[in-house]
C-alpha cells in the first residue's frame, strides 16, 4: 500500500486562473456511480454507514444496488406461489425482507447521494423451468407485481435499471436457442418483455417521470458452448432487443414471428446502462476485445453504432446517453489469475476514467467495490483489501490524473472528485522532487484539462486542499501512465 501523501502547498506557485476549456467533444458533467451491495447491504450498520461516508468523501455520488427478488419473496425456492400472497403488495413480504434496501436508500439519500434501484432474478415460483436457478426466464408478469412493490415502497427512488447483465447465462437462461432452424437470442426477447414490465409497472405507480435504463449489459460473448449457456455479445444481445438483425435491419417473415417482433411498440428507455470491463477486469484499457460484438471501455464506437441502429428503426428514442453502472479493475494481490499489480490497477482506473471523459454520450463513470469481495476467487476490483488495507487505487480514484502529449506542449487531464467546480489544484512536475509548474480551478465536477510548456521531470501529481484543509495528492504519473 502506498502511504497517504500529506504535502505542503508551494507558497510560491501563481494562479492560473479559469480552467482551460474542455473539449467540445467532451462529457463534462459525468456522474460517478459506485456499487458495494456487501458492504452496503449485508455487513451491517456500522459497515454501511461507514462506506456510505468514505464513497460520499471520495467524491461519490449515485450508489447503484441489486435489488434481488429471489431473496425478498416468500417461499422463494417453492415451484408454486404462496397461496394468496399480493407481490404487487410490500406489506406482504415477510418482516424485515426490505430491510437492507430500506437502510440504504435512506442513509445514502441523507447523505446527498442517489440511488439507481436494479431488480434482478426471481423466485422459483415466478420462472419457467423447472430447477430452482431464479434466473431463468423469468415470467415478465410476475417480475412487473414485484416491480410494482418496489415503486410502492421506494416512493423517493427515481432511477432505475432492469436486470443485471442480462446477456450473461448466469444472470439469465438461457441466452439462445434453436427454432426453424436459426439461432435466436432467446435472453433478448425475454429482457425486452421484463423491461416493458417492469416500466409499465413504475409508470403506473408514481414513477412516470423517472429514468429507465435499458441493458446493463455484460461486455464479452460466447462463440461455444451449450446454446443456452453461450453469452451474447453485447451488439447482438441489443439487436435482440430490438428485433433487427446483425446489419441493424428490421427482422421479417419468420424469424421476427419466432423472436416476437411482429409488432413492435417503442421502449420507454431513457438512457442505456453497461459494464465496460475489460476481459477479465485486467487488460489495459485500450486493448480492444476479439469477440465480434463484444464492447469495453476500448471501442466505446461500436455502442454507438448498435444503440444508433435501435433510434434509428424507432426502438427507442433517439440520442440516448451512456452509463457505465458497474466497472474495475482486478489487482494481485489477492486475484493470482486476473489481477494485476496494484499501480496498474489505479493507472487503469485513471486512463478509463480519460477515455470517458472524452465521450460526450458518457454520463457517468463506476467504481465497483469500495472492499474486495470476501470470496478470492470472486471479483477483487475494491480500492481497500478485504482487511481495509487502502490500495493505489483510493487515491487515484479520489483524484484522477492521466498525461499525454500535445504537440510540443504536455496536456494534464484531472479531476478533484470529491471537491466539484472552483476547486484550486496545483500540477506538480518533477522526478524525485517536485514542484508546482501550474494552478488551476476546476470546472464541473471537478475537471480540468490544459495544456503546459514541456518540464524537466518525467513526472507528474496533483495536489488538493479539502475544505477542512487536509491536503491530497494524486498518484505519481508519467506519459500515458
Amino acid at each position: 500500500m502506498l502511504k497517504k501523501l500529506l504535502i505542503t502547498l508551494a507558497t510560491s506557485s501563481v494562479l492560473a486562473g479559469a480552467v482551460a476549456a474542455a473539449p467540445a467533444h467532451a462529457s463534462r458533467n459525468q456522474e460517478s456511480v459506485f456499487e458495494d451491495d456487501t458492504a452496503l447491504l449485508f455487513s451491517g450498520d456500522a459497515k454501511r454507514q461507514q462506506s456510505l461516508d468514505e464513497i460520499k468523501s471520495l467524491g461519490g455520488t449515485t450508489i447503484r444496488t441489486l435489488v434481488q427478488w429471489s431473496r425478498i419473496a416468500p417461499d422463494t425456492n417453492s415451484s408454486k406461489k404462496p397461496a394468496g400472497f399480493d407481490a404487487t403488495d410490500p406489506n406482504a413480504y415477510p418482516p424485515g425482507a426490505f430491510e437492507p434496501w430500506d437502510s440504504l436508500v435512506q442513509e445514502a439519500q441523507a447523505r446527498g447521494m442517489q440511488v439507481i434501484m436494479s431488480p434482478v432474478l426471481a423466485p422459483h415460483w415466478a420462472d419457467t423451468c423447472r430447477g430452482n436457478a431464479h434466473h431463468c426466464s423469468p415470467r415478465p408478469r410476475d417480475f412487473g407485481q414485484f416491480v410494482t412493490a418496489l415503486a410502492k415502497r421506494y416512493p423517493t427512488v427515481h432511477r432505475w435499471s432492469i436486470w443485471n447483465e442480462p446477456n450473461q447465462s448466469n444472470w439469465l437462461y438461457p441466452q439462445q436457442k434453436r427454432r426453424h432452424g436459426h439461432n435466436i437470442p432467446y435472453a433478448a426477447m425475454v429482457y425486452r418483455n421484463l423491461f416493458r414490465a417492469a416500466t409499465s409497472a413504475l409508470k403506473a405507480n408514481g414513477h412516470a417521470r423517472d429514468q429507465f435504463l435499458l441493458g446493463e449489459t455484460a461486455p464479452l460473448g460466447r462463440t461455444t458452448g451449450s446454446l443456452g449457456k453461450r453469452f451474447l455479445s453485447p451488439t447482438a444481445f441489443f439487436q435482440g432487443v430490438f428485433c433487427l438483425n446483425s446489419h441493424g435491419r428490421k427482422l421479417r417473415g419468420r424469424i421476427a414471428k419466432d423472436e416476437g417482433c411482429r409488432r413492435y411498440k417503442k421502449l420507454d428507455a431513457t438512457g442505456i446502462a453497461h459494464h465496460p470491463y475489460n476481459r477479465g477486469g485486467s487488460q489495459p484499457p485500450l486493448r480492444k476485445p476479439k469477440g465480434s460484438g463484444e464492447i469495453t471501455i476500448a471501442n466505446l464506437s461500436q455502442l454507438s453504432r448498435v444503440i444508433n441502429q435501435g433510434s434509428h428503426n424507432r426502438r427507442i428514442r433517439g440520442g440516448l446517453r451512456f452509463f457505465f453502472t458497474e466497472f474495475g479493475f482486478q489487482s494481485n494481490p489477492p486475484d493470482r489469475t486476473f489481477g494485476v499489480s496494484l499501480s496498474r490497477q489505479a493507472r487503469y482506473i485513471n486512463q478509463s476514467d480519460y477515455i470517458a471523459y472524452h465521450n460526450r454520450r458518457v454520463s457517468s463513470v463506476a467504481q465497483y467495490e469500495l472492499f474486495d469481495d470476501l470470496d478470492p476467487d470472486s471479483f477483487n476490483t475494491g480500492l481497500r483489501r478485504t482487511n481495509g488495507k487502502a490500495k493505489p487505487a483510493l487515491k487515484a480514484y479520489r483524484l484522477p490524473i492521466w498525461v499525454t502529449r500535445s504537440g510540443s506542449k504536455i496536456k494534464v487531464w484531472g479531476q478533484v472528485r470529491p471537491g466539484g467546480s472552483g476547486q484550486t489544484v496545483q500540477i506538480q512536475n518533477g522526478n524525485k522532487k517536485f514542484r508546482t509548474v501550474k494552478t488551476v480551478r476546476t470546472g464541473r465536477k471537478g475537471y480540468f484539462e490544459v495544456r503546459i510548456g514541456r518540464k524537466a521531470g518525467k513526472k507528474w501529481k496533483l495536489l488538493w486542499k479539502d475544505p477542512s484543509g487536509k491536503t491530497f495528492a494524486s498518484r505519481i504519473a508519467g506519459i500515458n501512465s
